[in-house]
């Protein structure tokens, strides 16, 4: 059923009066500003990339911020990077898309980056939230569900999430897809191998009984409908039809995957930007942890933010393989930041002070935002220049999160439901 028809049966049925305007406009318009947020689950040490320290013994006598030296610290533009790592560690494959060598000097054009977010907090599970809702308290929605909300309130699958702090407040629904095979297999219900070609999908009725098939569900759903007598209830039912019934793109979707989906963060940016250019979905988030290092820091931190990169880096090709560049917005965070000295396990604990990376549209390049002391504590910003002032204030979370409404264009009755109190930035742009 194509979307002028499922819109027809709506009015026709009744079921269009159920529906407030926006539920409706909805249908009617593409979305063409899409959403990414890419979550380093762990707590990310911004001093081994964004926020480069070195070797520089601390005035406190406990060691060095860094093991890589001072001198490994190279520009691509005005983002600062080690471009060598730790003497003492197994070092990633220099060909890497993700080797901080080839990254950052693809990439800083593009490139935003925001030191010294104060998150005030340690604790993996208020540090998810805080950075990616903009507030620390339970219960507020993820930036990600807010801009589906504010955009595409009625798609089935706006909000894609592989994990990280995914919230919605009941605002919209969280579409957890995992391998991309599932959209096979919501494109095509009537075969029985629905990830092979056309000619080999092994149907399972005939395409005229399949066709009586679909019709016999929608009348049922019309029967459920008729026979609700509770305003809710026939909310909900309507909503059930629309996520049964609903033209969602799926088989353009599915057109736009590769042939074989990768895996890890490359296989996640494959399947939002596929659901970003079939229409389908306006947000989504990326996700993989492994950053909590309180062992053996430089070994697996250094092997965790290469893979992180390079799903950036995939992220970015399929962005511009579907010619999305000006309209997909990247925010890449993690819970928190890691301690500027080392544990007795050459390991790092958490760090209340973090940083963030964005690049994409409305987002101005090659510029760095905010900046920390040598001991890694968050340095205050004037509100702006956006240049360090011992007289300006300390950059957290709140700050990101009201920019990022505003550039997003969260609607009003959203930011009021869900108030950030905060004096607004222009960080992005």
């Amino acid at each position: 059923m194509y979307r002028r028809q499922f819109l027809k049966y709506l009015s026709g049925s009744g079921l269009g009066l159920l529906l407030p305007q926006p539920y409706l406009s909805a249908q009617q318009s593409v979305p063409d500003r899409f959403w990414i947020s890419v979550n380093a689950g762990g707590g990310w040490d911004p001093t081994y990339f964004i926020d480069p320290k070195g070797n520089r013994p601390r005035l406190d006598g406990r060691g060095p911020v860094n093991n890589y030296s001072v001198n490994a610290i190279r520009s691509a533009g005005n983002i600062a990077f080690p471009a060598s790592y730790p003497e003492n560690i197994d070092p990633p494959d220099a060909n890497s898309a993700g080797h901080f060598a080839n990254f950052f000097p693809r990439h800083a054009s593009r490139l935003l980056v925001i030191n010294g977010i104060d998150t005030q907090t340690n604790n993996h599970d208020s540090g998810s939230r805080y950075v990616w809702s903009g507030k620390i308290e339970s219960g507020y929605p993820s930036f990600a569900a807010l801009a589906a909300a504010s955009s595409a309130p009625t798609q089935p699958l706006a909000y894609i999430s592989n994990g990280g702090y995914d919230n919605t407040a009941s605002l919209v629904a969280p579409a957890r897809i995992g391998e991309g095979k599932v959209f096979q297999q919501l494109a095509f219900p009537n075969a029985s191998r629905p990830s092979e070609e056309a000619g080999n999908r092994h149907e399972y009725f005939a395409a005229s009984i399949y066709k009586e098939i679909e019709q016999a569900r929608i009348d049922r759903l019309e029967r459920l409908r008729s026979s609700a007598s509770l305003p809710l209830r026939k909310k909900q039912i309507a909503e059930l039809i629309m996520s049964r019934v609903g033209d969602n793109n799926l088989g353009r979707l599915v057109s736009l995957l590769p042939d074989r989906v990768s895996s890890g963060l490359e296989g996640q940016a494959e399947v939002a930007v596929a659901a970003f250019a079939s229409g389908i979905a306006v947000s989504a988030n990326m996700h993989m942890g492994g950053f909590d290092t309180h062992g053996n820091h430089d070994q697996n931190h250094s092997r965790r933010l290469m893979q992180l990169l390079e799903g950036i880096d995939h992220l970015w090709n399929q962005i511009e393989l579907n010619n999305l560049q000006d309209k997909v917005t990247v925010i890449v965070g993690s819970d928190f930041g890691r301690t500027p000295f080392y544990n007795d396990n050459n390991g790092k604990d958490h760090w209340n002070v973090t940083s963030i990376m964005a690049m994409g549209a409305d987002v101005r390049g090659n510029r760095v935002v905010g900046a920390t002391d040598d001991h890694v504590e968050a340095l205050k910003i004037n509100p702006q220049s956006l240049l360090v002032d011992p007289n300006g204030i300390i950059l957290k979370p709140e700050h990101i999160h009201l920019a990022l409404r505003r550039m997003a264009g969260v609607l009003p009755d959203l930011s009021s439901q869900f108030g950030i109190s905060g004096q607004a930035l222009d960080l992005f742009s």
